[in-house]
């Protein structure tokens, strides 16, 4: 009876070990990647500094029918400023 006990300990480590192991493999022939959720927004350039910066995070500026996108208000400010002089 005990060695029946010590098999079925060993055969259940043994399966154990090996989905974790084969987890780790997946995981890292992936990149690392597997937790991350995909990049899906559109990214679009400050026309004042040149960064990037995602759609939906962008500050937002309409000037003769056309939508500008600014990282942040320190860019917008500079930007309508400039183009005010015009």
């Amino acid at each position: 009876m005990k060695f029946l006990f010590f098999l079925a300990i060993i055969i259940f480590g043994y399966l154990a070990l090996k989905r974790y192991v084969s987890g780790l493999f997946s995981r890292s022939s992936q990149g690392g990647a597997s937790n991350r959720p995909p990049i899906t927004d559109e990214l679009v350039k400050d026309p004042v500094c040149g960064v990037y910066v995602p759609k939906k995070e962008a500050i937002v500026y309409g000037r003769g029918g056309k939508l500008y996108y600014f990282c942040c208000e320190k860019c917008l400010k500079e930007f309508k400023k400039k183009h005010s002089a015009k």
